[in-house]
């Protein structure tokens, strides 16, 4: 049974829904950012990363590997703001350095801006790694974005990630998948006529379609492991599904965690709700275990 810190955050949401328009969403996904602020044992460090403002997450210490965050807010909102606090408890949970850029949305920068942001980004992780290993994380659109990066390593054969951890990925832009009907009363935080709206935003002139901007049914055949967390109650959910399909196909190794009654991106909310804690806790046990394998 869900907790009853889930249940009050579940009414919260739905008495507070996302405004409808752009520059509405992004300050509310600002505000909800805010309401989690960081440990003091957190260290925040601005830097420039892909030619975009990007910030490094670490606890005291000697930190060792790293992490590459995509923010999730359907390609159109979110930032630095939204996702400090994740980010944070991913660098205090793994020990790693913990980078989250601030690349370029749409509608304003349709695709590839973004994606060719995270190259630029990843590129420049990976020269400064030298042995340390380097993960991709991304909670919603932010885990599409990086399937996406993914997929472009594997086909142009660039060196890849230690691993990639999905968070209720956004990586079907289409609006006919069977989730999207049947968790409309349930899931608080989307709704189709928003995701219309910013799969278009996103795609611009390329076909919703297109590997390139669904990257569930991209190819990944090569791939390194994949974990991927969805709820029952979020209309993504046969995102999660069609992602971890493809990967099987393509013979890598996934490992998927669907919830029953969790909301969209419910790591996110660690900070209020214990189910959350725990997502992501068993999230960061897998980075932690991938960054010890040889």
């Amino acid at each position: 049974m869900p907790s009853k810190e889930f249940d009050a955050l579940v009414d919260q949401l739905f008495s507070s829904p996302m405004p409808a328009d752009i520059e509405g969403m992004r300050e509310a996904y600002r505000a909800m950012g805010d309401a989690f602020p960081l440990p003091g044992d957190v260290d925040v460090t601005a830097f420039e990363l892909g030619g975009r403002p990007a910030e490094w997450l670490q606890v005291a210490g000697t930190p060792r590997n790293m992490v590459l965050l995509v923010h999730g807010g359907g390609y159109c909102i979110g930032g630095l703001d939204s996702h400090r606090h994740l980010a944070g408890e991913i660098a205090r949970q793994t020990g790693s350095r913990v980078a989250v850029i601030d690349y370029r949305l749409a509608p304003e920068h349709p695709y590839p801006a973004g994606l060719e942001d995270l190259k630029l980004a990843y590129g420049e992780l990976l020269a400064a790694a030298g042995d340390e290993k380097l993960a991709l994380v991304g909670d919603s659109a932010g885990a599409g974005l990086a399937m996406a990066l993914l997929a472009e390593l594997l086909q142009t054969k660039q060196p890849l990630p230690a691993c990639v951890y999905c968070m209720s990925p956004w990586a079907d832009l289409a609006n006919d998948a069977t989730s999207r009907m049947l968790k409309l009363k349930v899931d608080p935080l989307a709704n189709n006529d928003q995701l219309a709206m910013m799969a278009s935003h996103y795609a611009g002139d390329i076909d919703i379609g297109d590997p390139r901007i669904s990257s569930a049914f991209a190819d990944f055949r090569g791939g390194p492991p994949v974990f991927i967390q969805a709820g029952t109650a979020e209309l993504l959910v046969d995102d999660a599904l069609n992602l971890a399909k493809s990967l099987a196909h393509a013979d890598v190794d996934v490992d998927v965690e669907i919830r029953a009654d969790m909301v969209h991106v419910w790591p996110w909310f660690f900070p209020a709700i214990p189910e959350g804690a725990d997502a992501l806790s068993r999230a960061c046990a897998f980075l932690s275990r991938h960054f010890r394998d040889p």
